[in-house]
C-alpha cells in the first residue's frame, strides 16, 4: 500500500515537472501580451519592465538572459520597440502561432483606446493635459529601473562597462544613431565569440 502512494506521487511530480516546462499556450501569450497592452502608459519603453515581469519572473516562460537578447534584437529593428519585443518573444515560445498572438495581443486595447481618444481628444485636450503631465515623472522612474536592471544582468565585466561608456558617449554626444551602435555591438559580438572559440580549439 505504501509503495503504491510513493508511485502515485513520483508519477504526480513527474507530471507536474513536465507541464511545468510546457512553456505557455497561445491563450496566455495573447492574454498577457493584451493585458500588458491595455494597463501600460507611457510609450512602448515604459512597457519593456512589464514584459520582463510577466515573461521571466512571473510566468518564469524565458530567462533573463534570453529576453535580453530579444531585446537587443528588437531595439535594432524598425517598428515601435514594444511590439517587437513582444513578437520576438512570441516567436521565442510559439514560432509563428506565438508572434501571431503576441502581435495581436500588444496592439488589442492600445487600437480600442487610441480610437476612443482621437474622438474626443481634440474637443477635451485641456482635461487630457494634467494627466499627459503628470506622467512624465513615473515614467522616467520605470525608464531607470529598466536601466538599472539590466545593468545587473547585462554589465559584469571591465569590458561591458567599457563598451557602455563608449556607446554612451557616442550616442549621447557625437550624436550617432543608435541603431548604428547597436548593429556595431553585433558585429562586435559575433566577432569575439569566433575569436574565442578559435584561442578554445588552438588551446586544445
Amino acid at each position: 500500500m505504501a509503495r503504491d502512494e510513493k508511485l502515485e506521487k513520483s508519477e504526480k511530480n513527474a507530471h507536474e515537472k513536465g507541464t511545468a516546462h510546457k512553456g505557455p499556450s497561445l491563450w496566455e501569450i495573447f492574454s498577457i501580451t493584451a493585458k500588458i497592452g491595455g494597463v501600460t502608459l507611457g510609450g512602448g519603453y515604459a512597457m519593456i519592465p512589464i514584459i520582463r515581469e510577466e515573461f521571466t519572473k512571473k510566468h518564469d516562460f524565458l530567462t533573463d538572459e534570453e529576453f535580453t537578447a530579444l531585446l537587443v534584437i528588437a531595439q535594432s529593428l524598425p517598428g515601435p520597440i514594444a511590439v517587437n519585443t513582444s513578437t520576438l518573444v512570441g516567436y521565442k515560445l510559439k514560432k509563428l502561432p506565438g508572434t501571431i498572438c503576441a502581435v495581436l495581443g500588444s496592439i488589442f486595447f492600445p487600437t480600442i483606446i487610441i480610437l476612443a481618444i482621437a474622438m474626443v481628444i481634440g474637443e477635451y485636450y485641456t482635461v487630457f493635459k494634467p494627466f499627459l503631465n503628470g506622467m512624465k515623472a513615473p515614467l522616467f522612474s520605470v525608464l531607470l529601473i529598466t536601466v538599472l536592471k539590466m545593468w545587473k544582468t547585462d554589465v559584469r565585466t571591465l569590458e561591458d562597462i567599457i563598451i557602455f561608456a563608449v556607446a554612451f558617449i557616442i550616442v549621447s554626444f557625437l550624436k550617432f544613431n543608435p541603431v548604428v551602435i547597436i548593429l556595431l555591438g553585433l558585429v562586435y559580438g559575433v566577432i569575439r565569440s569566433t575569436v574565442l572559440k578559435g584561442e578554445r580549439k588552438n588551446g586544445k
